[in-house]
C-alpha cells in the first residue's frame, strides 16, 4: 500500500502496456497512481512535470494516451499552473502537420487579427488547448471575441481563456452563453445612450459592468435614455454616471422609483406632469381665464419641459 511506501499497479495492466505504452508514458502513470493511492486528487500537470523532470506538454500527451486507452487517471481539477509550457518549434511543427482542426483555427485567428501569426502566437494558441484544455472551436469564439472588442494582443487573449478557463467555461454552448450575455447587454446600454454601429470601448464598459452590478438593466436603460435626450454630442458616460450615482444615493432602484422621484421633482418645480388635471375641466377653465385676463400664454409646462430642467440641474451638477 502506498502509506508503507508501495505503489499497487495491476498485473492486468502491466501485461497489456508493458511492451507497447511509451516508458515515459508508463512513468506518468504509476506516479499518479502513487498520488492517488496517498489521497492526492488535487494534483496538477505542472505538479508531474516537476516532479518527474519531464515537460507539461508531454506529461499532458502521457494522461491524453491513458484516457484515450481506457486508463483515465481520476482527479480533480485544480487549476492550472501561472505559466503556459514552453514548445519547440519542432513540438509545434508536428501537431500542426497532424491536427487540420488547429490549422483551421490558426487561419481563422489570422482573419480575426488581421495579420499573420508569428511562432510565438501560434505557440499561445496551441497553448490555451494544450495547457488550458480549451477546444479548439471555444478558443476560436473567444479569439473573435477579443478580436471584435478591439483586444488583438494575444496576452489579452490568453488572459481571456484562462478565465474562461477557471470559470468553466470549456464548452462552445458555455462560450457562445458568456459572449452573447456581455455582448446583449453592453449592446441595449449603447444604443440606449444613442451610440449605435460601435463596440465599447475598456473605459465604456467599465462603466457598463459597475452599473450592471449595482442595478437592474431596465433602470440603467431609463436612464441612459434620459441622458440621450440631455447629451446630443460627446461623451455621455460621465452624465448617466451621474444621475445613476444620485439615484444610489436616494435609494431609487426601479424604474417606477427613478418615475416617482421625476413627479416630486416636477412638483416641487410647480409643473403639471403629463396628465394631471387633464380631466379637471375647472382647473382648465381657470388657466384659460388667467390667460384671457393678463392678455398672455402662460407657459404650457409638460413633461418634454420637467426633462430640460432635469438635464440643465445634472449639467450643472457635473460641471461643479
Amino acid at each position: 500500500m502506498a502509506e508503507n511506501g508501495i505503489t499497487g499497479i495491476s498485473n492486468a495492466f502491466l501485461n497489456k502496456y508493458s511492451a507497447t505504452a511509451p516508458t515515459a508514458y508508463i512513468v506518468v502513470y504509476i506516479y499518479a497512481q502513487k498520488l492517488i493511492q496517498e489521497g492526492r486528487t488535487d494534483f496538477t500537470d505542472a505538479e508531474l512535470a516537476s516532479s518527474l523532470n519531464m515537460t507539461e506538454s508531454d506529461v499532458k500527451k502521457a494522461l491524453d494516451y491513458w484516457e484515450q486507452n481506457g486508463e483515465k487517471i481520476r482527479r480533480r481539477f485544480a487549476g492550472v499552473s501561472k505559466t503556459a509550457p514552453d514548445y519547440s518549434p519542432e513540438e509545434i511543427s508536428y501537431y500542426m502537420s497532424h491536427n487540420d482542426s488547429f490549422k483551421l483555427l490558426l487561419n481563422s485567428a489570422e482573419n480575426y487579427m488581421g495579420k499573420l501569426l508569428s511562432l510565438s502566437e501560434i505557440s499561445t494558441l496551441y497553448s490555451l488547448h494544450d495547457w488550458l484544455r480549451l477546444p479548439l472551436d471555444v478558443i476560436e469564439i473567444l479569439v473573435a471575441y477579443c478580436c471584435e472588442n478591439g483586444h488583438r494582443n494575444m496576452r489579452y487573449i490568453e488572459k481571456v481563456a484562462i478565465a474562461w478557463a477557471e470559470d468553466g467555461v470549456t464548452d462552445k454552448a458555455a462560450a457562445l452563453e458568456r459572449v452573447s450575455d456581455y455582448s446583449r447587454v453592453y449592446m441595449k446600454i449603447m444604443k440606449s445612450l444613442g451610440i449605435y454601429g460601435k463596440n465599447p470601448v475598456a473605459k465604456q464598459k467599465e462603466y457598463m459592468k459597475r452599473w450592471t452590478e449595482e442595478m437592474p438593466l431596465e433602470l440603467i436603460l431609463y436612464g441612459c435614455e434620459k441622458t440621450a435626450l440631455a447629451v446630443t454630442s460627446g461623451n455621455p458616460f460621465p452624465y448617466a454616471d451621474k444621475i445613476f450615482s444620485n439615484w444610489k444615493k436616494d435609494g431609487i432602484d426601479s424604474v417606477e422609483k427613478a418615475k416617482a422621484a421625476d413627479l416630486k421633482f416636477a412638483e416641487g418645480r410647480g409643473m403639471s406632469a403629463p396628465g394631471r388635471n387633464g380631466d379637471n375641466p375647472n382647473a382648465a377653465g381657470a388657466r384659460r381665464d388667467k390667460r384671457d385676463k393678463f392678455n398672455y400664454e402662460q407657459r404650457n409646462w409638460d413633461f418634454e419641459e420637467l426633462e430640460r430642467l432635469k438635464r440643465e440641474e445634472l449639467r450643472r451638477n457635473l460641471e461643479e
